[in-house]
């Protein structure tokens, strides 16, 4: 859970401290963690990623992030924007659309900016941020409102109802965007 989160960074620091590394973001998902790992220089990554395996549990992805994502094609950028959402992975999620939204031009500019300030905004809420989270999500949803159609298979107007959802409720949480936009 999100408010984990704290304890779990002070406990994986303290796994990879000896290694000269550092943690910078950590997120929490209903089913992962998500961390920067900061290294100075390569030679220590191995025994600092078997280090918070034995803490954490098994590593599912590993990527440098100091080096440019390769280029994709829009559709595929977005494809794989929605994929890493589905997946929790939000801030992936918000890079794979960002690149798209770079393409992109008008009403379909408008709609991945839209779609950006989501997974934005749960980022927030995997560091367990709640009003930062709150906040994005009503700019979100001010996005999304105007384009009340589908898109890329998306219910555009069913999603932003489910950013009102949690907007009234004051709560936010994690959904899937598969149409049915469960929690």
């Amino acid at each position: 859970m999100p408010a984990d989160r704290k304890q779990l960074s002070k406990d994986a620091y303290g796994r990879v401290r000896d290694f000269g590394a550092d943690l910078g973001n950590l997120r929490v998902s209903s089913s992962a963690i998500e961390l920067d790992l900061l290294l100075n220089t390569k030679d220590r990554l191995q025994e600092s990623l078997n280090a918070l395996e034995r803490q954490i549990g098994p590593l599912l992805t590993i990527r440098q992030l100091d080096v440019p994502n390769p280029q994709v094609a829009m559709q595929e950028a977005i494809n794989m924007g929605l994929d890493l959402f589905n997946q929790e992975r939000y801030w992936e999620s918000h890079e794979a659309l960002e690149s798209a939204w770079k393409m992109a031009s008008g009403d379909e500019r408008e709609i991945l900016q839209g779609l950006i300030l989501v997974a934005a905004a749960l980022v927030h809420w995997q560091k367990n941020e709640k009003q930062v989270t709150l906040s994005v999500i009503n700019r979100a949803r001010d996005r999304l409102e105007p384009h009340r159609t589908e898109y890329c298979g998306l219910d555009l107007a069913k999603l932003t109802g489910r950013l009102d959802e949690i907007l009234d409720a004051g709560t936010p949480e994690f959904f899937k965007l598969d149409g049915g936009f469960q929690s």
